[in-house]
């Protein structure tokens, strides 16, 4: 188990490599710049929208404790860098998702020196890649909804917090797979088969994703590096492994 949460964490360090080849950059480029704005937007009028909130605030406080604006502003901060953390991940990857199917791609031929066996077309490719975000969208919420029940469960709830840590690992390990394995026209149900089957890599790779996102700037190349990581991952530990076996009496 130790050996395999290694394997999954050590795939993104030697992921950094694959970004830089000849005809995968811009699939990094392109959607990192798109998100860039977009964040960067909502931040710019987040703080538009707060600039009079705060003075029409500071107008009822009294001179003598004009320094707790600096709160206002604390709050402000770490209520911006919340929307980051928790929507950059799934609104990224939405926005995304066409480019990291074809990056995915294109890392696969250049690790195979084949393209994945689909004969889908960019197009069908793109529309696959949004829908099975949304799908997983509605499983994080739904399971999400579950978690927080149990943690205000009495005593239940002390567990809540490695319970939110495992969960975590395991969405985002299934947010990037879906990249490698739907080129290879995996449906949901099947990738979540396979990563069960290798626990131990999936929340490795997931628990290193997880700290890539909640570090400020860091988190905008959390999505390339997961990517890149995952179709590795793809090819050197899941693409051999063989289907259960099943009881021909059954």
């Amino acid at each position: 188990m130790l050996a395999d949460i290694s394997k999954g964490t050590q795939a993104l360090a030697r992921s950094f490599s694959l970004l830089n080849q000849p005809g995968i950059r811009v699939y990094v480029i392109v959607p990192f710049l798109i998100n860039l704005l977009l964040f960067g937007g909502l931040v710019w009028y987040g703080y538009n929208q707060f600039v009079p909130f705060v003075a029409w605030l500071m107008s009822y406080v009294p001179a003598f404790l004009e320094f707790v604006e600096i709160f206002f502003w604390l709050f402000f901060g770490a209520l911006a860098a919340l929307i980051v953390f928790f929507a950059f991940t799934p609104v990224a990857n939405i926005i995304a998702a066409p480019f990291n199917a074809l990056m995915s791609e294109k890392i696969e031929t250049h690790l195979t020196g084949r393209p994945p066996s689909s004969d889908v077309g960019f197009m069908q490719m793109a529309i696959d890649a949004i829908a099975s975000q949304l799908r997983k969208l509605v499983y994080i919420m739904l399971w999400a909804l579950g978690l927080f029940l149990v943690s205000l469960i009495p005593v239940v709830n002390i567990i809540a917090p490695v319970l939110w840590v495992v969960f975590g690992s395991w969405l985002l390990s299934l947010e990037y797979f879906d990249y490698p394995m739907g080129n290879h026209d995996l449906v949901f149900a099947e990738q979540k088969r396979r990563l069960a089957e290798r626990r131990g890599i999936s929340l490795g790779f997931g628990g290193g994703i997880m700290i890539m996102t909640s570090i400020p700037i860091i988190n905008f190349f959390a999505m390339p590096v997961g990517v890149a990581g995952a179709t590795l991952l793809w090819v050197e530990q899941f693409q051999t492994t063989p289907p259960p076996k099943t009881d021909p009496a059954a």
